[in-house]
């Protein structure tokens, strides 16, 4: 394309475009850049050309086009102001110098230098919001080929900052298109071997499942023809980083994901997102706690959309997005898809017709005005970009981000594991408060600890990282293994009749005779009653299965209403009171050592916890008996008032069901939270359970329990 004497779009330019000027400009970034070269070995000129090619993609103006070819002129070629205000104007020449100020800033360092180039570009992002739209499709072109780079840690600090600053930022501006590939693009850098992964499972999925996708689409789509909707259903594509995000988000695997079939169904109006809700509510089932009403309540930037998850065609859940055409424009180009320029315009004069919420930025600039600092400034900045975070300071300033709603225990595990499990108490803002008070943006945390690692096991149900939540749980296990190897070595020497101490040799060899893979897990077994004692005086190279309180045991018997590969008779089973699993639905069971075969339903999300896939055997229900009765557990959220847990009682009791225990999990004024465990048929007497309860007024939420308490 440098060869060439005229500019070139990928795509043809709009007429309203000045293309003479336009072509005029490319001819002068030519020029400038002539003997640059990328680090692919291509002309750099090439580079420029993406970036207007990709705001003319986003249906931007002349002058906001010409700044994408002219963006690295000032700082990286030998064009002067006056040369760019000669030949293209004022309003060019403040963006171009706009994008350059943002193409130095370093968002890593506490450069004072640094924070007070940021506040300039706030102010130049105030006064005009296309600078950051051509630095947006600076940085996108720039992630695209950021594999030419052939520094690693270059290409992971401009990854980082990537997926910290410009992604959010995009968010912020309602272009989820940019967002979504920014942060893909930054992943595969920063986490390659979780993107190839996932990678590679959703490219299966998509061929595995490609026939049943088809047929979904079309029983939804017939049923709305049917009712004389006119709409179009898209199959939305699996970003990697979102699925990534929500397995971290939730603690789940990927197979576990609800939304395996998701949709787009994009209409003409308002009145029919609705319609199509109502008739696909009124044919399937919604699953609770999935709906979302972004059309009567949009989000900050602006996006609208109706949210819903149901049990659809072939009994598989499936996300749904109902949208307009236009709420779709503008779901995925956001602010650059309906933005009308004027002369002169200003966020902070105009704020009666922004297209999308930009308060947030004129919160920044409402700092400046306050005579806050650049640093002031430039802190904020980071706090308001990531709003489904928390940012907190230790004494000594040092910044610490955490997910929202996260505590003081959280804050302390994110500063090392070790902090965390010594970790007693706390102060925030220089003020004793509860370990469990939820953090706000701006808090200074001090973590009072103690000599020996105390972590309380109510711990795990009040954390919300994933790093607090692991490390109490490997603390607790390693302290559990570690009473039940000392038990094991007394049990030992007591049954041995050795006084002296036992060599590692001879526990080793005790151990392969009872198939057992270090001298540690012989041990711990030995402490846990799988091997008994008499089995040790005899040495007998076979084990004994015991009863673990955790399970429910089941007779093994002709009766049993399972199917499972590989059954040995005589080994015990038992069902999962992590999942309680129910007949109908999916299952698998999980072979241990010291507890026989455990069944899980498959969505249980204790099975990818410490569980190698070889374990795993295939089970399935068989031959159960209608009246028989099996555990489950639901949680239910209701209106606090007298009566209430009679009520829903006798709704569970009428329907067949039968409350075994009630656990009232968190309580306010208005509402409280209660767990049952109730014994049901199956998972369809289940799913009637809880679509009965759902509909009763003093009913706020209810949902079934899939999680170890």
């Amino acid at each position: 394309m440098a060869q060439s004497t005229f500019y070139k779009p990928a795509k043809p330019i709009d007429k309203n475009l000045d293309s003479k000027l336009i072509e005029k400009a490319y001819s002068f970034a030519v020029e400038c850049h002539k003997s640059q070269k990328r680090h692919s070995g291509d002309p750099y000129i090439s580079h420029p050309v993406a970036v207007a090619d990709i705001l003319l993609n986003l249906k931007l103006d002349t002058s906001t086009i010409i700044t994408g070819l002219l963006h690295d002129t000032l700082e990286d070629t030998l064009a002067t102001e006056n040369e760019i205000e000669e030949k293209f104007g004022k309003e060019v020449l403040q963006l171009v110098n706009g994008v350059t100020k943002l193409s130095k800033i370093e968002t890593y360092t506490e450069n004072k230098f640094q924070a007070e180039n940021f506040r300039k570009l706030i102010l130049a992002m105030s006064k005009d919001i296309r600078v950051l739209l051509v630095k947006l499709a600076d940085r996108l072109h720039n992630m695209r080929t950021i594999q030419f780079i052939p520094q690693e840690k270059r290409r992971q600090r401009i990854a980082s900052e990537t997926l910290e600053i410009y992604a959010p930022l995009a968010g912020r501006l309602g272009m989820h298109e940019f967002k979504d590939e920014l942060e893909d693009l930054s992943f595969q850098i920063l986490n390659p071997s979780a993107y190839s992964s996932l990678m590679t499972r959703i490219e299966y999925l998509k061929k595995d499942k490609s026939n049943l996708t088809d047929k979904i689409k079309t029983r939804i789509f017939s049923l709305l023809e049917k009712n004389e909707i006119d709409c179009q259903i898209i199959g939305r594509e699996k970003k990697i980083f979102s699925v990534w995000n929500k397995m971290q988000n939730k603690q789940i695997a990927f197979r576990q994901l609800s939304d395996i079939f998701a949709y787009r169904i994009i209409t003409n109006s308002i009145e029919d997102c609705y319609s199509i809700l109502g008739i696909i509510h009124n044919r399937w089932s919604a699953v609770p706690g999935s709906f979302k009403d972004y059309i009567s309540t949009p989000k900050i930037n602006n996006y609208q959309s109706i949210h819903t998850t149901i049990v659809g065609p072939e009994r598989q859940r499936v996300e749904l997005q109902i949208r307009t055409n236009e709420m779709n424009t503008i779901a995925d180009k956001g602010i650059a898809a309906h933005w009308s320029y004027k002369e002169n315009y200003n966020l902070v004069d105009n704020s009666s017709s922004d297209p999308v919420n930009v308060t947030w930025l004129r919160d920044l600039v409402e700092i400046l005005d306050s005579g806050g600092s650049s640093e002031d400034l430039l802190e904020a900045t980071k706090l308001e970009m990531f709003q489904d975070q928390v940012f907190c300071f230790t004494p000594k300033g040092d910044l610490i981000h955490l997910p929202a709603n996260s505590n003081s225990i959280d804050f302390a595990y994110a500063l090392h594991s070790e902090i965390g499990n010594r970790c007693v108490g706390c102060k925030i803002n220089g003020k004793p408060r509860p370990l469990f008070t939820k953090l706000q943006n701006g808090d200074e945390i001090e973590v009072l600890t103690s000599k020996k690692p105390s972590p309380s096991e109510t711990w795990e149900n009040i954390v919300t990282t994933a790093k607090a939540q692991s490390s109490i749980k490997r603390f607790f296990k390693k302290q559990e293994k570690d009473e039940f190897t000392s038990l094991g070595l007394k049990i030992l020497h007591k049954v041995t009749g050795r006084n002296e101490d036992i060599s590692n040799t001879e526990i080793s060899n005790f151990a392969k005779s009872f198939n057992r893979k270090s001298p540690e897990e012989f041990l711990v077994a030995i402490g846990k009653g799988s091997i008994k004692p008499h089995q040790l005086s005899k040495l007998k190279p076979r084990s004994t299965l015991s009863f673990f309180s955790r399970y429910r045991r089941r007779d093994t018997n002709d009766k049993m209403p399972l199917e499972i590969s590989n059954f040995q008779p005589g080994i015990a089973i038992h069902y999962a009171e992590c999942c309680f699993p129910l007949p109908n639905e999916n299952i698998l069971g999980l072979t241990t050592e010291d507890s026989g075969v455990i069944i899980h339903s498959s969505l249980c999300k204790e099975l990818d916890k410490e569980t190698k896939k070889e374990d795993w055997i295939t089970a399935s229900w068989k031959d159960v008996d209608p009246k028989q009765y099996f555990s489950s557990r639901i949680k239910v959220s209701v209106k606090n008032e007298p009566g209430s847990l009679g009520k829903l009682a006798t709704i569970v009791g009428s329907a067949g069901g039968n409350i075994t225990n009630l656990n009232i999990s968190e309580k306010g004024d208005d509402y409280f939270d209660m767990i049952f465990i109730i014994d049901v048929h199956n998972l369809d007497h289940l799913d009637k359970i809880i679509e009965t309860l759902s509909e009763v007024d003093i009913v706020s939420s209810v949902s079934r329990l899939l999680i170890n308490l």
